[in-house]
């Protein structure tokens, strides 16, 4: 019985910690970043810094690197600078931890912000294999607005 009483919270702490991880398609990622209002001909070099970065994984964390700092998420943000472990904090005033889950909408907009400050640049998979090198096409992806007119139309 006591044996039992040990294992279970052991177990349990397990099967908690245990997370899926989401792997956007490149037309998911697409879509989020459309609905962030990226410009359409900067969501190409966006789709490829989600590639490079992560493999579109949203829950991805890894470290610890420079500083014992660690990055989080599809973007890789960084605790360095970007964000705070445990608490929010950085420049993009957020808890690091909140990268790492399947909504992407705030790792978005905290990634506009470096992108803003830094470019592309602060992205080190975006500079070995995005810059100066073909970029993902994302012409198979429908845009929302032309879906939007289509039902419209349907309805009419």
């Amino acid at each position: 019985m006591i044996k039992l009483c040990l294992i279970l919270p052991v177990v349990a702490i397990l099967i908690d910690n245990h997370v899926e991880a989401r792997i956007l398609t490149q037309c998911e990622a697409v879509q989020e970043l459309q609905k962030a209002q990226i410009p359409r001909t900067y969501i190409s070099n966006w789709v490829c810094l989600m590639q490079s970065e992560s493999g579109m994984n949203t829950r991805l964390v890894t470290g610890p690197k420079t500083a014992s700092s660690y990055s989080f998420g599809i973007f890789q943000i960084n605790s360095a600078k970007w964000c705070s472990r445990g608490h929010s904090g950085g420049i993009c005033n957020k808890r690091c931890e909140d990268f790492a889950d399947d909504d992407i909408r705030d790792d978005i907009e905290c990634a506009k912000k470096i992108q803003a400050m830094e470019g592309f640049k602060a992205w080190d998979g975006w500079m070995k294999k995005c810059k100066n090198k073909p970029l993902p096409n994302i012409g198979n992806c429908k845009r929302r607005k032309r879906w939007l007119e289509i039902l419209l139309e349907l309805e009419q």
